[in-house]
């Protein structure tokens, strides 16, 4: 069902100026916004991943008055975003109230459902690419890695991310060495730690693997001013992720360490990052200071997946880097379908056409 008064149920606003083709630029289009909550099941996968069974999200939908629909997602994470889904919600309630189709809140989750439904209704989110090559995902257990090498889910991947930082390191380094035997030999993991570990447990973790086994370790350790010592005694290079949102917040993180000479990679979370175009100009940015931007979600529902396809596409339309989209099976019934991966690699096709009935809002 939509969402009832006190949650921002619907809204008809004047939007500002169109900008669709043959109209006049003075032409002013009347929008419906609807905020469709949704509960949805998480698969046992999904609730390894999110440490729950149940994902709140809401979708929003904004409608013209010539009754052309866009969508989009709004899905915080508690450990992952700042805001709640009651935050956002109001957040996008706020938004829709003032007609404000271009500010952004300053609630990334809601911003970027916003920026997805603004870019989708202007025709913007179109595919630069058929491919993109993304990172397989494995949790954290020999048994799992077993199960993945037995299925040949890790034949033709060039890379594959793992998270750390949860078992202690006898156990992440046993799992850690049944993944590298696993591999190709041309494979290469993706250790991220979420700023769990130590400096000293990272740097144990890491002894005696070969250093070109290892494509980075993501902010692994609690303090980001100890990554150039971290990547100094292990040979290794560096993706910020934590550590990028401060950067692009303000908040005390340097130039010299966002772009240090051990970085290699920003993982780019859409959703953390808030409005798409500002993840487009970032992923500029980091060309520039010769590091790769990897397009990531924050296990967000399949339609955002397929959204993070065609960002990634305009992000490295040359498809240069393996980005972080290899979790299309986290929920028990996810509203749209997973795009095909097939050898690491995933297919890029444009946004599904969604209404009320497909994302189950009349349940």
């Amino acid at each position: 069902m939509a969402c009832s008064l006190d949650l921002a149920c619907s809204f008809i606003c004047w939007a500002s100026r169109s900008h669709s083709v043959g109209r006049s630029p003075d032409h002013l289009s009347m929008r419906q916004a609807t905020i469709y909550p949704r509960r949805l099941e998480l698969s046992d996968a999904g609730k390894i991943a999110m440490h729950c069974t149940h994902r709140e999200i809401a979708m929003l939908e904004l409608r013209d008055d010539d009754n052309a629909c866009a969508w989009g997602e709004c899905a915080p994470l508690t450990g992952v975003h700042r805001e709640s889904i009651a935050d956002a919600i109001e957040g996008l309630r706020f938004w829709s109230a003032l007609c404000a189709s271009m500010m952004p809140l300053g609630i990334p989750s809601a911003d970027y459902a916003i920026s997805t439904a603004e870019l989708q209704r202007r025709n913007m989110l179109q595919p630069a690419a058929a491919h993109i090559r993304i990172a397989t995902f494995v949790h954290a257990s020999v048994a799992e890695v077993e199960r993945l090498s037995e299925a040949r889910a890790f034949d033709g991947v060039a890379s594959v991310k793992m998270k750390i930082g949860r078992l202690g390191v006898r156990e992440e380094r046993r799992v850690l060495d049944a993944l590298l035997c696993a591999l190709d030999d041309g494979a290469r993991v993706r250790l991220d730690g979420n700023r769990k570990m130590s400096l000293d447990a990272c740097v144990e973790l890491m002894q005696g693997i070969e250093p070109s086994r290892v494509e980075y370790l993501e902010d692994p350790i609690a303090s980001p001013f100890e990554l150039a010592t971290l990547a100094s005694r292990t040979g290794m290079r560096i993706a910020l992720d934590e550590t990028l949102l401060e950067w692009m917040r303000g908040e005390g993180v340097p130039d010299a360490l966002a772009f240090a000479p051990c970085v290699t990679a920003h993982v780019v979370r859409l959703s953390c990052v808030g409005r798409i175009e500002l993840a487009l100009r970032h992923a500029k940015l980091t060309r520039n200071h010769g590091v790769h931007a990897i397009c990531s979600t924050a296990y967000e529902s399949n339609f955002s997946l397929r959204v993070a396809a065609i960002v990634a596409s305009q992000m490295d339309p040359a498809n240069v880097v393996a980005h972080g989209l290899g979790t299309s099976e986290m929920y028990a019934h996810d509203f749209v379908a997973p795009l095909v991966v097939a050898r690491g690699v995933m297919e890029v096709q444009p946004l599904p056409v969604l209404d009320r009935t497909s994302i189950g809002a009349d349940e």
